[in-house]
């Protein structure tokens, strides 16, 4: 959660105060705009996922004692660095939304909810429709065994789709209504 109010933060404090005046005119052209504060969200983002993916597996594994995974464990490679792009898109997945909406609130007050309870109701009735959310095929590479259709890097794959369109979506909504 901490990647996606990162992601709205980033974004929505451009909406204040005509602060997205100033930007655009130290930077006219708005895709270059978006481009570079969404390279800067999706690093940031990817490295310190990256660090964080790495340090808990390991301390988790050290409170395992010998029955514990090393880094050269089947999947645990794979998991250590799927959570960095796991949290770098859900970072991304929030700034492209935050683009469009204008409001880091309204995007909070959406995707939180949406990510935590959106997915487990939708799981119960519509079932293999709920592994496409955004946060649970995502989630997908941090598993080491799969209980869905998708894989771990489709999975990934996935939330990648998600993002990308919320980044798409902010930057239909900045080229043609933001000033």
């Amino acid at each position: 959660m901490r990647s996606i109010a990162f992601g709205v933060v980033a974004f929505s404090s451009e909406f204040h105060n005509g602060a997205l005046r100033v930007s655009l005119a130290a930077v006219p052209r708005r895709n270059l705009l978006l481009a570079a504060k969404a390279a800067v969200v999706g690093g940031l983002a990817l490295a310190s996922g990256l660090v964080t993916g790495v340090v808990t597996f390991l301390s988790g594994q050290a409170f395992l004692g010998d029955g514990g995974l090393g880094l050269t464990s089947p999947g645990a490679l794979r998991a250590c660095v799927g959570c960095g792009l796991y949290l770098a898109l859900m970072a991304l997945l929030a700034a492209g939304l935050t683009a469009l909406l204008r409001s880091g609130i309204a995007v909070l007050s959406v995707l939180i909810p949406f990510l935590l309870i959106v997915g487990f109701v939708i799981s119960d009735a519509a079932g293999s429709v709920a592994g496409y959310l955004p946060d649970r095929a995502g989630q997908l590479v941090l598993h080491q065994t799969q209980e869905s259709s998708l894989g771990p890097w489709t999975g990934l794959g996935v939330t990648a789709l998600w993002a990308a369109a919320a980044l798409g979506a902010g930057w239909l909504s900045l080229r043609r209504r933001d000033t």
